[in-house]
């Protein structure tokens, strides 16, 4: 049976439903929305109409560096990029997750809103191969030395690339503003396709998933929505979200027509898009204050998307991804088997058979790769296929495409953004061992791919960016907002406004699913089971402030599921231990287990359930007091002593040593061994069972705040566990125990 204790959220609380939220119908205010952004958003500035409108060249922060300064492919002096990819981004099988406890959420919404501002035109006739080192383990097992990876070119704008003065420049082919286009398109004709013209509605199918094809492939506004489970279900809860707020608009306005509905549906959700970015994943993924005060629209803000920010910065969120999709169920349980990354390119049978929900739940649930140089095997090895079969590496693509573009190196570009130039390896990363392979790579750090170094960096503080990423970031979506003259805190006002301010990812997930656990903040991952470990001095095994803290007890946290051992860690001097997501604590069923040193166990506690993020636990536990020897000679033993009931423990006085007689030793019960690597054996005949226990409320102050969050709320139901009295020093030195004693017992 599982134990779990009360469970503490860290919602805001905004006095009402967040699943009955919604901006129409529980607002009297008239809305002062100016009208609706334009699908390909030509006309939203008055002045540049084509600013931040589809088909738009992206803009340049450093000037354009090809091979002969026109349009040729950059790097010809540099490492191919495969080889710099097997040296800095391979993983080798091994996951660091995020230092700062992003969820996978984090990367999942950064390319669901890369989708709306970016899609690089593809060219159709220039072809780009990348060297392959030979005896490559994936691309060239042969080692026949003459393997490629092959791409496309991107397309130039045919005005470009004709001189040193007017070198090539991309295209963007969708709206650069934040306006739901991977929802409702960038053009008429995608928009159109995806209505139903009734209602103000979108379409669904079966399921309430996304419209498919002929070929059973999801619709939506973006041609990347089937690229992985994760994206397709974010597109299919906005379109859900759209529905739910069309409804609601017209139950309270039943005289509205169809497109006055979607129009004002449509404006919710894009506001809920922006809000969402900026009030939560923005201060998640680059700490608070990194993005200006709003201060209204600009007109004189070109909103337009950088190459810098397109081709390389915002790209970091490849190093986030994990390499498997997991299904939870509401209370963070698998419900099937995983899937590896590159199973699920492109394969939308893996939502038509586990749902959004299960995805959704996965993706808040579990923490994100530490954004670094490395990437995992499903992006770097298998992207699209096994090599040779549509196999491509993305490490090796970013850096191509870096130099495709035209991109300026690491150094140039910080100077163009006013930044320092760095002048040795050592001033990008503290990691020596980096340090040395990029030294080994490019010989000089003038060289630096941008992609490349702007990873290799060490985080700004508060932040997981370096300051290169960090500040490219921060100007893009700065200009995005104050040059959108439909900006959501431009467009509503009043308890609107405020409504839309207070809304989280959250929210529009758990109105939109079955879902009911998902924490405040999707983005970040933080949940604990710490608590401490006392000497059990009272026969009653009440809890008692006066029970001395026993110090250097193995403590184990055991995921019940196959009773495996999940991390180990030993009682504080204070008989403190904890676990947090660094100890490898996920959502799951757990009980924690005290032990000496040779696996005796001392005492177990009862199952505890993680159901979600911001979940912390206290579990309290009690272990025997080992009898202390009798410093008298014993006499004669009258034969009527032997039959008399051995006394119980007697209390310790202030002023006296802790006076423990034996008792009878009671039965045993012994936990079946089992032999299978990982799982836990009892030892000595001690039961692993515990009994008389009691509940007491406690605070979980002494978490480690890099592990748990440090304003959690921390009131938590204590489990305190015990196991029978032995009569014996078996259990615990007396040495060890006296040591931690407060003096005052002794």
């Amino acid at each position: 049976m599982i134990h779990s204790s009360q469970k503490h959220s860290r919602r805001r609380s905004s006095g009402m439903n967040p699943s009955s939220m919604s901006l129409s119908a529980e607002c009297s205010e008239p809305r002062v929305l100016l009208s609706a952004a334009p699908i390909d958003g030509v006309g939203n500035n008055n002045v540049h109409p084509q600013w931040g409108s589809t088909e738009e060249t992206f803009l340049r922060l450093a000037e354009a560096e090809y091979a002969d300064s026109i349009s040729a492919v950059g790097g010809e002096d540099r490492p191919g990029a495969r080889e710099i990819s097997n040296s800095v981004s391979d993983s080798n099988g091994k996951t660091v997750i995020s230092d700062r406890l992003m969820s996978a959420m984090i990367y999942t919404w950064g390319q669901f809103i890369d989708h709306d501002m970016t899609l690089t035109k593809s060219g159709t006739t220039d072809k780009m191969s990348i060297p392959v080192p030979a005896g490559d383990r994936y691309f060239d097992p042969q080692s026949t030395g003459t393997k490629t990876i092959d791409t496309m070119r991107s397309a130039m704008d045919s005005a470009t690339g004709t001189s040193e003065e007017n070198p090539g420049q991309q295209i963007n082919e969708i709206t650069a503003f934040l306006d739901g286009s991977m929802i409702y398109g960038s053009d008429a004709t995608t928009a159109s396709s995806l209505r139903t013209f009734a209602g103000g509605l979108m379409k669904t199918s079966e399921g309430n998933l996304l419209p498919v094809d002929k070929d059973g492939m999801f619709q939506a506004g973006d041609v990347r929505v089937n690229e992985n489970p994760g994206l397709t279900s974010l597109q299919t809860v906005f379109v859900r979200e759209h529905n739910y707020q069309a409804a609601k608009i017209a139950a309270a306005n039943p005289k509205l027509s169809d497109e006055a509905l979607f129009q004002a549906a449509r404006s919710i959700v894009v506001a809920e898009i922006q809000a969402v970015t900026y009030n939560e994943w923005l201060p998640s993924l680059m700490g608070r204050g990194a993005i200006e005060k709003y201060e209204g629209y600009d007109s004189t803000v070109n909103p337009g998307i950088s190459n810098e920010f397109a081709t390389a910065a915002f790209r970091f969120g490849h190093s986030l991804l994990g390499d498997e999709i997991e299904f939870f169920d509401n209370n963070g349980l698998p419900i099937s088997d995983g899937v590896t990354l590159s199973q699920a390119f492109f394969n939308p049978s893996v939502v038509t058979q586990n749902g959004i929900d299960s995805v959704l739940k996965y993706l808040t649930a579990d923490p994100s790769s530490e954004l670094d140089t490395q990437v995992v095997d499903g992006v770097r090895n298998f992207l699209f296929g096994p090599p040779g079969a549509g196999g491509l590496d993305l490490a090796s693509l970013n850096i191509q495409r870096g130099r495709d573009h035209g991109l300026a190196d690491y150094n140039d570009t910080r100077e163009a953004i006013g930044l320092t130039s760095v002048t040795s390896f050592a001033e990008i990363t503290s990691d020596v061992a980096l340090q040395e392979k990029l030294q080994t790579l490019y010989k000089s750090v003038d060289d630096i791919d941008l992609w490349v170094g702007g990873l290799a960096e060490d985080h700004v503080k508060g932040s997981s960016l370096g300051a290169t990423f960090q500040a490219i970031i921060a100007e893009q979506f700065t200009q995005l907002r104050d040059g959108d003259r439909f900006w959501y805190k431009n467009q509503f006002s009043g308890r609107q406004l405020a409504q839309l301010q207070r809304t989280s990812l959250s929210d529009i997930i758990e109105r939109n699913t079955r879902l009911n656990s998902v924490q405040q903040n999707a983005f970040f991952f933080k949940a604990g089971i710490a608590g401490d470990v006392t000497a059990e001095l009272n026969a009653d095994r009440k809890p008692s402030r006066k029970e001395p803290p026993v110090a250097k007890l193995t403590v184990s946290l055991i995921n019940t599921d196959g009773d495996t051992i999940a991390a180990t860690t030993t009682t504080d001097r204070r008989g403190h231990y904890q676990f947090g997501v660094m100890e490898n604590l996920r959502t799951g069923v757990y009980r924690i287990q005290v032990t000496k040193a040779d696996g005796t166990i001392l005492a177990s506690s009862r199952k505890v359930a993680i159901t979600r993020g911001d979940d912390f636990e206290r579990i309290n536990l009690s272990v025997p007091v080992p009898s202390k020897p009798s410093r008298k000679t014993p006499g004669p033993t009258r034969p009527s002593e032997r039959t008399k009931t051995p006394p119980t423990h007697s209390q310790p006085t202030a002023n006296s040593s802790i006076a423990v007689t034996a008792q009878a030793r009671p039965p045993i019960r012994q936990t079946k061994p089992v032999d299978a690597p990982g799982k836990l054996v009892a030892k000595s005949g001690v039961s692993s069972n515990a009994t008389g226990s009691n509940s007491t409320r406690s605070g979980l102050a002494s978490f480690n705040s890099s592990t748990l969050a440090a304003t959690s709320p921390v009131a938590k139901e204590t489990n305190r566990s015990t196991v029978p009295h032995e009569s014996s020093l078996e259990l615990l030195q007396l040495d060890e125990l006296f040591a931690t004693m407060p003096k005052g017992l002794l």
